[in-house]
């Protein structure tokens, strides 16, 4: 299926050959974006040809680390100060000693 969407700096996407890149640059007054592989090679592709790959975009590690972090950061904090009653304190005196 053709992209629709325009570039995302930053974004990772997979062609139709399973070839995952990362868009790190585009210049829209030329109309060229720059990718770069995996492998650490780079390409330069047209505004218009990018409009007719089939391309997918890729969720990356970092935004998954920032869904993370805002699930994290909803939850309550731990209460670590709960003691349960039925455990023995080790500060207090014991039964035993009297």
């Amino acid at each position: 299926m053709p992209m629709y969407e325009e570039p995302v700096v930053g974004a990772f996407y997979e062609d139709e050959d399973g070839r995952s890149f990362e868009v790190i640059a585009f210049d829209e007054n030329d109309g060229s974006i720059e990718i770069q592989y995996g492998d650490s090679t780079t390409n330069e592709i047209d505004l218009d040809d990018w409009y007719g790959l089939d391309l997918e975009r890729l969720e990356s590690d970092e935004e998954d680390e920032d869904e993370l972090e805002e699930t994290d950061a909803s939850k309550p904090p731990d209460d670590d100060d709960d003691v349960d009653p039925d455990e023995d304190d080790d500060d207090s005196p014991d039964d035993d000693d009297e």
